[in-house]
C-alpha cells in the first residue's frame, strides 16, 4: 500500500502557519507555535497513524518538518516530512518532481548503504513530499553555536571530516553531485561521538539526470555556479573547503589547536579555477591523514 496523507485541512495551509512560527525563532520570542496538522492520518505501508506536524527547519530550496504519529495502539512515532519551498518552485519549475526523482534514485542506486545519507522511507505522490528518519541532533551552524560553545578537538574534527568525504564521495560514485553541502545540510547527531549525516535535498538527483538548474544555488557559491559554468565533483569540494574553513574558525577560539595543515586543506579545496583543486575526495581524504599524524610525538588533542 502507497503511503498517502488524508486531512480536511490541507497540509500545506497547516504547515505555512508552522514556517511563519519557525521565523519567531529569530524575533527573539522563544515560546512559539509550531503548527499542527489538524484532522490528518498519514499511512505508510499498511501502517496507519495519526500526524501533528512541526517545523524543524528551511532553507531556500526545502522546507522540513517532524512528524509525530500515534497509531492505534497510541503508539508513537516520529519521522520528517519534507517538500519543496513553493516560492523556489515558482522560480525554478524546472526542479518539479526532484522529489520524487531523490527517492526513486535513493531506491535504484541503493543509497542506504553509505552510513552518512539520511535515510529515505517514502514519497508521498499527492502532497510531493518525502518521508524519511529522524535523526535526533542539530545541523552544523547551530551545533557550534551551543553554550558552552564547542571547540573542535583535533580527533572530533578528523573523524566528522572524513565522515563528510566518505558521504560525497558515494554520491560521487554514483554519478551526482550533492551541490548544496551547507552547515545547514549537514546534521550532527545527537550521539557521544557527535557522528553526522548530510542531508540530500534533491538538487543531486538533478545532477544525475543531468537537467539544466539555472540559478537555484545559495548566494555563496563557487565560481562556476556564479557563472553558470559547467559543473563536476570540484565543485562539491569548493563546498567542503568553507565548511573546513568554519570549522577552523571555531578552532581558532583555542589557541592550543594548530590548524595550519587544515588551512591549506581548506586553501585548495577552494581554489577559484576547479583545475586546481583536489581533483576527488580520496586525495582530501589523503591529505587530512596526513594532518592526523603530524603530531604524533605530542599529546593528542
Amino acid at each position: 500500500m502507497k503511503s498517502k496523507i488524508v486531512h480536511d485541512q490541507s497540509i500545506f495551509t497547516a504547515m505555512s502557519d508552522a514556517l511563519a512560527s519557525f521565523f519567531e525563532l529569530f524575533t527573539g520570542d522563544k515560546n512559539f507555535n509550531m503548527g499542527k496538522l489538524k484532522q490528518a492520518d498519514i499511512y505508510i505501508g499498511n501502517e496507519h497513524y495519526k500526524a501533528r506536524g512541526k517545523m524543524l527547519n528551511s532553507s531556500h530550496v526545502n522546507e522540513c518538518f517532524r512528524l509525530s504519529l500515534e497509531d492505534d495502539s497510541e503508539n508513537e512515532k516520529q519521522l520528517v516530512l519534507r517538500r519543496m519551498v513553493p516560492e523556489f518552485l515558482a522560480h525554478h519549475p524546472n526542479c518539479r518532481g526532484l522529489l520524487k526523482r531523490e527517492f526513486e534514485l535513493f531506491k535504484e542506486l541503493n543509497m542506504d548503504m553509505c552510513p552518512y545519507l539520511v535515510k529515505l522511507i517514502d514519497y508521498i505522490e499527492e502532497e510531493d513530499s518525502l518521508i524519511s528518519e529522524l535523526i535526533p541532533g542539530l545541523p552544523l551552524d547551530l551545533f557550534v553555536k551551543q553554550e558552552p560553545e564547542y571547540y573542535f578537538k583535533r580527533r572530533t574534527t578528523l573523524k566528522m571530516l572524513k565522515q563528510l568525504l566518505t558521504a560525497v564521495g558515494f554520491l560521487h560514485s554514483k554519478g551526482m553531485c550533492h551541490l548544496d553541502i551547507t552547515p545547514a545540510c549537514i546534521l550532527v547527531k545527537a550521539d557521544p561521538d557527535h557522528d553526522i549525516v548530510l542531508l540530500n535535498n534533491g538538487l543531486a538527483a538533478a545532477t544525475y539526470d543531468k537537467l539544466p538548474l539555472g540559478r537555484c544555488y545559495s548566494p555563496d557559491i563557487p565560481l562556476e555556479l556564479e557563472h553558470g559554468q559547467p559543473f563536476d565533483n570540484r565543485t562539491d569540494i569548493w563546498e567542503i573547503g568553507k565548511i573546513i574553513k568554519m570549522i577552523i574558525q571555531v578552532r581558532k577560539k583555542d589557541p592550543t589547536r594548530a590548524s595550519n595543515h587544515l588551512k591549506l586543506i581548506a586553501m585548495k579545496c577552494m581554489k577559484k579555477n576547479p583545475l586546481d583543486r583536489y581533483h576527488d575526495v580520496k586525495e582530501i581524504l589523503r591529505d587530512l591523514e596526513a594532518w592526523e599524524h603530524l603530531y604524533d610525538n605530542f599529546v593528542k588533542n
